[in-house]
């Protein structure tokens, strides 16, 4: 556990376990604990590198409206000071935004890439809901009831309906000492609106593996197939009766996953 100036910010990161590096990046108002479920997994065969992006958890969290270029930009920092010449890349959501970024910009740095429950750019159903996140944030709207209406959005419904599960979700979000803030919501929200990637996705040759899942309601299913299709060297895989994120719903499904596909990529 340390922490890393890199640009304008201290950035908090994590190693745990060696072998071939894998940088973990989190998506939208979430945290390093995001890959909770899967670490343990990683770390016996792999290094797992993962930190908190700006505006959330024990990184820095500076005032007004962040870029998804500056965002990739800070990991491309922390690789720097971890002296990572080339690594395997974990993005999930706005972490798909950035690994994406990362990949135009830095592809230097990327062996490999997988992309989870992402796209090329955000949908206005999904803007307006996390707009309405933001207004009850600032309307001082109890913790709780932002974390249950979070849930509905991404989590399947099978999921859900697993009572013990679904109270641990919400235990855990207020239990959390480094919850999101009103100053690094607007700065990650206005990140993800300004972000489209379709002009030079198609430049892209890093192997790639695209994860989408049928009951993702945050980037549907369509949305993060046709990511798949604009990018060259890319194969897809699709998780069934799962929400947005198939770390946390099926972490043993999703670790054999990336195993076998670096294993195929990393010779």
């Amino acid at each position: 556990m340390a922490r890393v100036k890199v640009n304008d910010i201290e950035l908090y990161y994590e190693t745990h376990g060696t072998g071939e590096a894998i940088v973990f990046i989190s998506g939208f108002s979430a945290d390093h604990t995001l890959w909770r479920e899967v670490v343990d997994r990683f770390k016996k065969n792999y290094q797992v590198i993962l930190f908190d992006n700006r505006g959330v958890g024990r990184t820095d969290v500076p005032l007004g409206e962040y870029t998804i270029t500056q965002m990739a930009e800070d990991v491309a920092a922390l690789c720097s000071h971890l002296d990572l010449a080339k690594a395997n890349f974990i993005g999930n959501s706005m972490g798909g935004f950035i690994l994406q970024t990362l990949m135009h910009r830095y592809p230097h740095l990327i062996k490999t890439a997988v992309i989870s429950n992402s796209a090329s750019t955000i949908n206005s159903c999904y803007k307006i809901y996390l707009a309405s996140q933001l207004e009850f944030l600032k309307a001082n709207v109890p913790m709780e009831a932002l974390v249950k209406a979070s849930c509905s959005w991404v989590y399947s419904y099978q999921f859900l309906a697993k009572e013990k599960v679904f109270n641990n979700l919400i235990q855990l979000a207020l239990d959390n000492p480094y919850p999101f803030t009103i100053a690094g919501y607007h700065g990650q929200y206005a990140a993800l609106k300004g972000f489209n990637s379709e002009p030079w996705l198609k430049s892209i040759q890093i192997p790639t593996l695209v994860i989408g899942s049928d009951q993702d309601l945050i980037f549907r299913e369509s949305s993060i197939k046709a990511l798949s299709e604009q990018l060259p060297n890319a194969t897809y895989y699709s998780f069934k009766e799962c929400g947005h994120l198939p770390p946390l719903e099926y972490p043993k499904k999703f670790y054999e996953l990336v195993r076998g596909f670096l294993a195929d990529n990393c010779k």
